[in-house]
């Protein structure tokens, strides 16, 4: 069974919706507030946007670049929030640095992380299988089960201790939440009825019928989390770990970001040939399904969106240490938004850009010290994979538009 969550972001969209409806024409596309970053200096300027598209409706999820400064882009179905569906691809599309088409090819399950390592191989994951292949799209070895799942299955008593702490949680946090927003629906419902029939407006009608529908969607949502079990909650946590969120290669390490057990995410490290898998961290915080890694020499880069900071582990998990802050948007030093820094990438230097939600490159020392904004790209806004690259020598940048299935190359503009 599924639990659907209406929010009060549902709850004003419906609201809003009623009052635009009256007499007054509705606007043909939503407004969209200014971006303060656009503003900022900043040293690369977009010089040219590449359109993805696949085949049966697939757009593109994420960029990394191979070896040879090409732009690897995964086309897939959107990553889900819970397990991933049976039966579906996913595409590996490759691009020549210009953003001029090179050559794709399918992949046979459904990735959702892709990165490379410097020899040039290219790696897959997702739906708790992993694959790699060579510079020029051969499948290298077999499709291999990611085993980090099978290893939390191993002991089904203590996941279910923990679906039932998790369990316990939700019935006790959920159904307060609903009951409270259903109280006040309920009062604004009352307040519209006690009015005449004859006084009432277009808009009045129109909210009695909304809060009516919204009313009857808090009292199915209460009903839903009241008759969960246990089992329902194993099923969706395990579900979650077969998701890939993020993936990282090192000269000796593969490292995979995946659901952790309950909420949060856990980073497993394998061996370039895929073996020895260790869970070295454990309940990383991370917003809308993202959590993105990347190394950095041997150790892990982990945008810790929550946090408004980026950290560095070594490859066995010890933290070396956070950087960046929460802070206003219209300071550059500053992390700013519901959730950023969304994406990370180190480049052949040892800088360190991060991306923004909203289309913000930053660009920072090896020590983790804000240098400067890189760029800034108009994207719709909203927490979502805004997958950043950069070339060896720093001189050009690629970002992932997700929303509009593009990739746009920056280029550092002259002194």
């Amino acid at each position: 069974m599924k639990v659907f969550r209406l929010g009060v972001a549902a709850v004003l969209l419906a609201v809003s919706n009623a009052r635009a409806a009256d007499d007054k024409p509705v606007p043909a596309t939503p407004i969209v507030p200014p971006n303060p970053a656009e503003k900022f200096e900043t040293t690369h300027k977009v010089i040219a946007s590449i359109d993805v598209k696949g085949e049966k409706g697939h757009t593109l999820q994420t960029i990394c670049l191979d070896s040879k400064g090409r732009v690897v882009g995964l086309v897939a179905p959107p990553k889900p929030y819970g397990a991933p569906p049976k039966g579906q691809t996913a595409e590996i599309h490759l691009f020549d640095a210009d953003g001029k088409p090179v050559k794709n090819w399918k992949v046979p399950f459904h990735a959702t992380a892709v990165n490379c390592g410097p020899d040039g191989t290219i790696y897959v994951a997702g739906d708790s299988k992993l694959a790699k292949f060579d510079a020029d799209g051969k499948q290298v070895g077999e499709t291999v089960e990611l085993p980090h799942l099978a290893a939390i299955l191993k002991d089904a008593d203590a996941l279910k201790k923990k679906a039932a702490v998790q369990l316990e949680k939700e019935k006790e946090q959920m159904v307060q939440a609903y009951a409270n927003a259903k109280k006040s629906m309920t009062e604004q419902l009352k307040k519209l009825e006690e009015k005449k029939e004859e006084d009432r407006t277009k808009t009045d009608v129109r909210q009695i019928e909304q809060f009516k529908s919204i009313i009857k969607q808090y009292d199915q949502i209460e009903t839903q989390y009241k008759n969960r079990t246990v089992e329902q909650v194993v099923e969706e946590m395990t579900g979650r770990m077969r998701v890939a969120n993020g993936m990282a290669v090192s000269e000796k390490d593969v490292f995979v970001a995946c659901g952790d057990v309950g909420y949060g995410y856990a980073v497993w490290r394998f061996t370039k040939e895929l073996k020895e898998p260790k869970q070295v961290l454990s309940e990383i915080g991370g917003c809308c399904g993202q959590m993105d890694i990347q190394c950095h020499g041997p150790d892990v880069l982990v945008a810790e969106n929550t946090k408004h900071q980026f950290a560095r582990y070594d490859r066995d998990g010890k933290k070396i240490g956070s950087f960046g802050k929460r802070g206003e948007d219209t300071d550059p030093k500053c992390f700013g938004g519901c959730c950023n820094p969304m994406n990370i990438r180190a480049n052949g230097v040892g800088d360190i850009y991060t991306a923004e939600s909203e289309g913000v490159i930053k660009r920072f020392g090896p020590s983790g010290e804000f240098i400067e904004t890189a760029g800034v790209v108009k994207l719709t806004g909203g927490c979502k994979n805004v997958a950043v690259a950069v070339s060896e020598d720093g001189k050009k940048l690629f970002f992932c538009d997700l929303p509009g299935s593009k990739f746009h190359i920056l280029e550092k503009k002259a002194k």
